[in-house]
């Protein structure tokens, strides 16, 4: 296998993207021991918060189709001319209310990988009537990005085996000896097969049978679209407020996200539209969203929107949920007889937290 160089652990790297000429057949099988294999796909919140909470019982295996860990936790960096940019371009912060996820983050929080962020807040109008918000509740963020998360969580357990830019495209065998399939590859078995993914996604990977299909199938997400402005000195705005929520047709929020803890850097502005809009327009051509972005946010707020440090769009086709598939008494989906489950925010809501207790209590319905 290919071996990542970016972290201080080595990561397998899958081998799905290798060349179709010379790509063969492999089978990864898990090493027999006394412990349980599971296999959790997905690295955002609720597959880490479950792997995180399994008992030493369980031999852990990660995959992701992405080259990253922590799923919408997503951090983008550049460098333009010398002037480093950050944009948390999925979840902009988080809050913690449930003294389980409170108590997790405390080690974390501890070690500066959480902070507390506290921005000017206001809210504009579709008009450009700009109210001050007086948001008492604590806004927390992963430093030194939203990511950070993952890679403070792997750096402290070895044990995991991780496999990164490593779609699994199905899922096969019987229970108690599932096998996954990613491109030349085929890992297992496992003994327990963990979805942590959006529904459709979970749905697609599916074995027939599986007694909570239908509930999977209820859960309906919606997407989201992220322009990243980087502006160079001379460029960046006067600004009066670092967040700000819209009631707005198209814009939702946005965040100078270089105003964060542990960012810095050169001006970084996170600019994202209300989810129900990108869900009827998520199909649209990317360059004609970044300019409707860009038209309305300059109308609504006369911020210069010519940033020539840096300039992208991100499509998020799952951002938040629209209807759930559990309850918070059992935020989780799982056939014991078939030993697959499904977990996310999705389940209970559209929040960190909802992630996170989601992951943690299918773990704890797992160590038993």
């Amino acid at each position: 296998m290919r071996r990542a160089k970016n972290w201080k652990r080595a990561v397998a790297i899958c081998s799905k993207n290798s060349n179709p000429f010379t790509a063969r057949l492999r089978i990864i099988a898990m090493s027999s021991s006394d412990k349980t294999e599971i296999a959790i796909i997905g690295t955002g919140m609720a597959g880490l918060a479950c792997a995180d909470g399994l008992s030493a019982g369980f031999t852990v295996s990660l995959f992701d189709k992405s080259r990253g860990l922590s799923g919408r936790l997503s951090t983008r960096r550049a460098d333009a001319r010398g002037v480093k940019y950050t944009f948390d371009h999925g979840t902009q912060y988080f809050r913690a209310t449930q003294d389980d996820f409170v108590a997790w983050l405390k080690p974390f929080e501890t070690a500066g990988h959480v902070r507390v962020w506290s921005p000017h807040h206001v809210l504009i109008d579709r008009d450009g009537h700009v109210t001050e918000q007086d948001d008492v509740a604590k806004k927390l963020v992963f430093a030194p990005g939203m990511n950070g998360i993952g890679k403070a969580l792997l750096a402290g357990r070895p044990q995991w085996r991780l496999y990164l830019d490593c779609g699994i495209e199905r899922i096969e065998g019987q229970a108690g000896a599932w096998m996954l399939h990613a491109g030349a590859s085929v890992f297992g078995p496992f003994a327990q097969i963990v979805l942590a993914m959006p529904p459709v996604q979970a749905a697609a990977l599916l074995p027939e049978g599986v007694s909570f299909a239908t509930a999977l199938g209820q859960a309906k997400m919606q997407g989201c679209h992220t322009l990243m402005l980087g502006y160079e000195d001379d460029e960046a705005p006067d600004a009066a407020w670092q967040c700000a929520h819209f009631d707005d047709e198209v814009l939702g929020f946005a965040a100078v996200n270089s105003s964060k803890p542990g960012r810095g850097g050169g001006f970084a502005l996170s600019l994202q539209t209300r989810h129900d809009w990108s869900e009827a327009h998520i199909e649209d051509d990317p360059d004609d969203v970044a300019m409707l972005m860009r038209a309305r946010f300059h109308a609504l707020t006369d911020w210069p929107v010519e940033a020539s440090g840096y300039a992208r769009l991100h499509r998020w086709r799952y951002a938040s949920t629209r209807q759930v598939a559990a309850d918070r008494a059992r935020p989780f989906l799982s056939d014991t007889t078939q030993a697959i489950a499904a977990i996310g925010d999705w389940c209970t809501g559209s929040k960190v937290e909802d992630a996170f207790l989601s992951g943690r209590a299918l773990a704890k319905a797992l160590n038993g």
